[in-house]
């Protein structure tokens, strides 16, 4: 049986609300040969961020890019959650990128985790892609990220949910 926040909904116009409050904010500057994921995951971790949005990007490029892409599943229609990687090596430019900070179990220990959405495009023959961006996305130049925490909450996972079988989960929020 699943949590009500994880069942599909009952109605046109059902949905699920926490309420939360804004706390630092903060605007992270990442030059040439940092990798994007590592960098926001260490930021979080060195400023004690549990919850945060990442709303506002400018700036920038990559190279490589790497990104995971929500793709068709031939062998099972139904898995509609199917992402493969892909990996775009000549120089694109960020035009947007958004996203948030929640948590993920690491050993058992609740960690911060980048969740970040992130379109590209421009360059030397570089489509205009977007998706989640994946470990290994390497800037060339400057990237500019706001992030702002997010207080008042505490993650919830999934009734029943077991870390040594399930993969990383769905969660949701409770106010603190």
């Amino acid at each position: 049986m699943k949590d009500s926040w994880e069942s599909g909904a009952t109605s046109l116009d059902q949905y699920h609300q926490v309420e939360c409050k804004r706390g630092r904010e903060f605007i992270i500057r990442l030059t040439t040969g940092a990798d994007v994921y590592k960098a926001i995951k260490k930021f979080a971790v060195d400023k004690n961020i549990t919850f945060g949005k990442i709303h506002a990007a400018f700036m920038g490029g990559f190279s490589p890019a790497k990104i995971a892409f929500w793709v068709p599943d031939t062998q099972d229609p139904e898995n509609w959650h199917m992402e493969r990687n892909v990996r775009i090596d000549n120089l694109s430019m960020l035009v947007s990128m958004s996203g948030m900070i929640h948590t993920r179990l690491e050993d058992g220990k609740p960690t911060p985790f980048p969740a970040i959405h992130y379109v590209i495009g421009g360059a030397w023959d570089v489509p205009t892609v977007g998706g989640h961006l994946v470990e290994g996305t390497i800037v060339k130049g400057v990237v500019e990220v706001f992030i702002t925490e997010i207080l008042g909450i505490e993650a919830l996972l999934p009734t029943g949910y077991d870390p040594e079988k399930d993969s990383a989960p769905e969660q949701w929020y409770k106010e603190s």
